[in-house]
């Protein structure tokens, strides 16, 4: 047994090596070494088959879909929103979606901000980080703190992705598990060498899959969320019914009607100063005319001769 233990380090060794220097076109007797060495390692062919049907890129006649490696309450799923809000109380609106994101436990990511209050057009933009266990909770609160314009949602299942992860993981850390073992019972320097090199090998790919991992999981736990949140004076109106446009129309006509008498009255007070220096021209004008005609004289009316009246009509004599 010992001398067995002896060769299959042997054997490792020289399968290292053979490929480290002859590459692909190595000796039979390498190709022996190696031969015996992948005995000594893990079967990988279960593991690389799971990978392969999580890619959907398995060879054969065998197809392993996502749905039949994990059920369909555990399949991971990242979900991502976009909400698009306005408000008449910006201040307090604001207040409301930051409250609502705490009572989530959710966190700003990135935020963005315009405008000011003097104008009365600011605008701010959060992407925020929500847990997935309270997605639907968050956006219906959001909703609730201003107006809701428009609400897109999406959807992507890495299912299939996190499961060739997971596959790929187990199967490095078997074969590290294997090499620590053998450099557990290396013999010489060399053997060590060839067996911590293929050991690091093996460690860079851990990491780099560990990575991939947890940077899905995290899609996955948290959900992204982006809001746009907008001060506006007039809110734009949902899906209006009959009756709401008549009373939206009547109030818009309404409105009109006292913006014109607002105008009106507003040009009549710039316009007074002018109106109150023209009526007392007026004023003295007709009062001079008045004067000017009163000390204009009269004409006397002149009596016509035989004290005939000038105002009876002539006396006429009837022919017999």
């Amino acid at each position: 047994m010992k001398h067995r233990k002896h060769w299959l380090a042997a054997a490792l060794a020289a399968a290292l090596f053979a490929g480290l220097l002859t590459g692909c076109g190595g000796s039979s007797t390498a190709a022996a070494s190696t031969a015996a060495v992948q005995e000594s390692m893990p079967d990988m062919g279960e593991a690389g088959a799971v990978a392969d049907a999580a890619n959907g890129t398995g060879g054969g006649q065998t197809s392993l879909d996502s749905g039949a490696l994990a059920p369909q309450d555990s399949r991971k799923i990242i979900y991502n929103a976009t909400l698009w809000l306005e408000t008449k109380q910006y201040d307090q609106a604001s207040a409301d979606l930051l409250e609502a994101a705490s009572q989530a436990g959710a966190y700003v990511q990135n935020s963005e901000s315009s405008g000011s209050a003097e104008r009365g057009d600011r605008s701010i933009y959060y992407t925020l980080r929500v847990p997935a266990d309270h997605y639907s909770e968050f956006l219906n609160a959001a909703a609730q703190a201003a107006n809701l314009i428009r609400r897109s949602e999406s959807s992507q299942d890495v299912t299939a992705e996190y499961v060739d992860l997971e596959a790929r993981l187990a199967s490095l850390e078997q074969q590290r598990q294997r090499l620590d073992e053998l450099a557990a019972k290396a013999e010489s320097l060399e053997d060590l060498l060839a067996i911590e090199q293929q050991r690091s090998e093996v460690q860079y790919q851990i990491e780099s899959y560990t990575g991939q991992m947890n940077v899905l999981q995290d899609q996955i736990s948290y959900s992204t969320v982006e809001v746009y949140l907008d001060e506006v004076t007039e809110l734009t109106p949902q899906s209006p019914s009959f009756i709401s446009r008549v009373g939206s129309a009547f109030r818009g006509s309404w409105n009109g009607f006292v913006s014109v008498v607002q105008e009106l009255v507003i040009g009549l007070i710039y316009l007074l100063p002018f109106l109150v220096v023209a009526a007392v021209v007026i004023a003295v004008v007709v009062l001079l005319a008045r004067r000017a005609a009163k000390k204009r004289p009269q004409p006397v009316p002149q009596k016509r001769p035989d004290g005939e009246n000038g105002n009876q009509p002539p006396k006429y004599t009837q022919m017999k």
